[in-house]
């Protein structure tokens, strides 16, 4: 054989090497450590972990507070499903309660709320099997597909001990586009800590 054939052979052999090495770590899971200097003081630690595949992709993320004198506080985690996570979540401080918004599975959010001192820390989702259990949500009668998806639930707005929530959902079983909104306000217990849904509107 030529040496032509030959350099051309180790060549094509190299690059097919290559791709099949590209091919086997395309969707290796990608590590990532950020911190975000918080306005209540203090950072925010987040240790993610991307993971993709032909299908699918998202960021799970773990966080952890750093205090102002240094101590460490495990607060607990978020997924961003098939979204970007844009790297700016802020704890909000209410009464003696600290929210911390970040996403939850495909298309929704949740809140973490908890404190320094009791280090107990409770996830609070808003899905619409979750919004759609509320005594409120059953009176007004609103009809919704809440198994169909397109569905969206995500937080808006936190200020002040209320959590603004915009939930968009399927009307109609066959128009994949035909949808409607409506924005529902939660307001903290400040005893306990838990949102309760105080009211509804299109």
């Amino acid at each position: 054989m030529k040496k032509g054939c030959l350099y051309s052979l180790g060549i094509s052999l190299i690059l097919l090497l290559g791709f099949i090495y590209m091919l086997l770590h395309a969707f290796d899971p990608e590590y990532d450590k950020v911190e975000i200097e918080q306005n209540i003081g203090g950072i925010l630690i987040c240790n993610s972990v991307y993971n993709s595949d032909v299908h699918d992709w998202q960021y799970d993320i773990n966080y952890e507070y750093q205090s102002k004198d240094n101590k460490i506080y495990k607060i607990g985690n978020g997924t961003y499903h098939t979204r970007e996570w844009n790297r700016n979540e802020q704890l909000k401080k209410y009464g003696n309660w600290y929210i911390l918004k970040t996403g939850d599975w495909y298309g929704t959010d949740k809140v973490i709320i908890g404190n320094f001192t009791s280090k107990k820390w409770k996830d609070y989702e808003f899905t619409p099997e979750n919004i759609e259990k509320e005594k409120l949500w059953k009176e007004l009668n609103i009809k919704s597909l809440k198994t169909y998806l397109p569905s969206e639930c995500f937080i808006t707005k936190i200020n002040n001990g209320f959590i603004n929530v915009k939930y968009k959902f399927r009307i109609d079983e066959t128009k994949t586009k035909l949808m409607e909104e409506t924005n529902l306000i939660y307001e903290i217990d400040k005893e306990s800590g838990k949102p309760y849904l105080k009211s509804i509107s299109k």
